[in-house]
């Protein structure tokens, strides 16, 4: 006849020592899928680019500009709603992972998510044009995906430096959100300007969207990341201490 560890709190042990947990408890696959999304949506956006050499200039046009190229609405529709669709996993896998004080992160990425869709819907007025409501809308949409997705990540990370299962990813984390949102700040304060009608107040304005877009995936793909860890760290059935062990006496 066996005996278990005595005072043993925790899930029950079987006749192995492990305590019967399904290993789908202790991953999570919403790291895949925000990697998914991202390569989704690098893709139409890599084509666009190659295919619009000579029309568009990376460093002066922005990517909105994209949507007048031949199958642009569709290739820039898809990106976005990809990218919509990594959000929204990162929302539900705060949760997930137990990350102190979820909220308001999950708000933020989930506000995201619906901006993201709200791009894809309505594009931006073309070049030489005034802009109107359905312009407008598309410029507040990808407006508020720059400023909070940065502001997001740098909210888990904050949090994650009380969490020891979230703990490891908080510096890493900290300063990919940093970097991220110097460059939002940067974008944004010189698209102002262009929204009232006027220009930007510095001309490469391109070449800074692209540079945030950039900063923003590896925010996006390092969330993630930390994510999956702490949800592995948090479920993964720990051994029984070796001092609890009792043998058994027939």
């Amino acid at each position: 006849m066996s005996v278990s560890a005595l005072c043993w709190h925790g899930d029950p042990m079987t006749s192995t020592g492990g305590t019967g947990r399904e290993p789908a408890e202790s991953t999570w696959a919403g790291e895949a899928l925000v990697i998914a999304s991202v390569i989704v949506a690098l893709l139409p956006l890599g084509f666009l680019h190659l295919s619009s050499i000579g029309a568009i200039d990376p460093l002066t046009d922005v990517i909105s500009d994209y949507v007048f190229q031949p199958g642009g609405y569709a290739l820039l529709g898809a990106g976005a709603i990809s990218l919509a669709v990594g959000c929204a996993a990162l929302a539900t896998g705060l949760h997930r992972g137990e990350l102190p004080h979820p909220r308001t992160p999950t708000a933020l990425f989930a506000s995201a998510a619906g901006a993201l869709v709200l791009v894809a819907l309505f594009p931006t007025h073309a070049p030489g044009t005034d802009p109107g409501l359905v312009s407008t809308v598309h410029r507040a949409a990808g407006g508020w995906v720059f400023a909070v997705l940065p502001l997001a990540a740098w909210m888990v990370a904050r949090r994650a430096r009380s969490a020891p299962t979230w703990a490891p990813a908080a510096p890493a984390l900290s300063r990919a959100a940093a970097v991220a949102g110097v460059v939002s700040v940067f974008f944004l304060l010189n698209h102002v300007p262009i929204v009232i009608g006027a220009s930007p107040v510095l001309p490469l304005l391109g070449g800074a969207q692209r540079v945030l877009c950039a900063a923003v995936v590896v925010v996006l793909v390092m969330t993630a990341r930390a994510t999956r860890l702490a949800v592995e760290r948090a479920h993964y059935p720990a051994e029984v201490p070796a001092s609890l062990q009792l043998r058994g006496a027939a």
